[in-house]
């Protein structure tokens, strides 16, 4: 079986929730993505793991609205698919739930009002 993970003694884990220590997604983003990835370099793989939790941290001047998208690889097609969108009026620290169930995801900007902004994106897998 592929992306089986085991406990210590060989046996397969069923449904588990062995969080992983929080990761650098993405950092010092201050302008909104102009298009998808080129491809999955810069994406969070989360193989063996269901869900993605994603840390935002947000400041800005001014700041009316930021949007944000989930992407999500297929690899048969070698593109990403576009998830939920999720908007923010004001700065602050933000997390995100994606049920990614193993399917590698990134957090593309796809919005953003105001004079400017600056966000953090750290992840954890479960």
């Amino acid at each position: 079986m592929s992306n089986v993970r085991l406990d210590q003694n060989g046996v397969p884990k069923g449904p588990a929730y062995d969080g992983t220590a929080p990761a650098v997604h993405r950092s010092g983003i201050t302008a909104v993505d102009a298009s998808d990835p080129a491809n999955d370099s810069g994406a969070i793989d989360p193989a063996g793991y269901e869900e993605c939790r994603l840390d935002l941290a947000l400041s800005g001047v001014a700041l009316i609205s930021l949007e944000v998208q989930a992407l999500f690889w297929n690899s048969r097609q070698g593109a990403w698919f576009g998830g939920a969108k999720r908007q923010f009026t004001t700065t602050g620290s933000y997390s995100l739930a994606a049920q990614c169930r193993g399917q590698k995801v990134f957090l593309k900007v796809t919005a953003f009002t105001g004079t400017s902004f600056s966000l953090n994106v750290d992840y954890c897998l479960s």
